[in-house]
């Protein structure tokens, strides 16, 4: 793999990242566009991972680290699970457990759960890692970053701190523990568990 100047990294994170966002919180473009901008920022990601030749290594997308990380996702996602039903108690949000709705959602995090762990943990944070050598600095950045991809969901409440604490341990096991399967996966079903929790409104 192949990377170009840090001016050029700076700019695709900004384009990828910043700039669909702002354009749908501050409405200069329809809620109806999320699907579009997303489209448009996965085109965008390809042309520049085949431009740089990426390996399937490179995208996170490897066999050799499963066993090792295998425990730590799982206990990740089992503490996260129980993180996420002892706020829903507490804070008595309502459940959206109807068939229909179960059913839309898996359709829709299942594949939007995959693209946002390849995007902002196997392409975003070796960018971070080329801009910055600190591992902290890789990882706040990382969560602020995924953090703000939520604001453009109405009624959030917790769930953007939920979103940023999450992002924080997200991109800790990513670059301990580099397997796109495993992260997404974990991230799939904390998606899923957040939204029936009544965390993200997804109207």
């Amino acid at each position: 793999m192949k990377l170009p100047s840090k001016r050029l990294v700076l700019t695709q994170i900004f384009l990828i990242f910043i700039l669909p966002v702002a354009l749908l919180y501050f409405k200069i473009l329809p809620s109806d566009w999320r699907m579009i901008l997303l489209l448009i920022c996965s085109i965008f990601i390809y042309g520049i991972i085949r431009h740089e030749r990426w390996t399937h290594v490179d995208m996170g997308l490897r066999h050799d680290n499963f066993k090792k990380a295998v425990p730590f996702y799982f206990v990740f996602t089992l503490l996260g699970v129980l993180a996420l039903v002892i706020i829903q108690h507490k804070l008595g949000l309502q459940n959206l457990n109807t068939k229909e709705f179960f059913i839309r959602t898996w359709a829709f995090f299942i594949p939007v759960s995959f693209f946002q762990e390849f995007a902002f943990r196997a392409f975003l944070i070796p960018r971070l890692q080329y801009l910055y050598n600190n591992k902290v600095t890789v990882i706040l950045v990382n969560a602020i970053l995924f953090t703000l991809i939520h604001i453009i969901y109405p009624n959030l409440g917790v769930g953007l701190i939920v979103a940023f604490v999450s992002g924080i341990f997200f991109a800790w096991l990513y670059q301990k523990y580099p397997n796109l399967l495993l992260v997404s996966t974990s991230h799939a079903v904390l998606n899923l568990l957040a939204v029936l929790l009544g965390f993200f409104n997804l109207s």
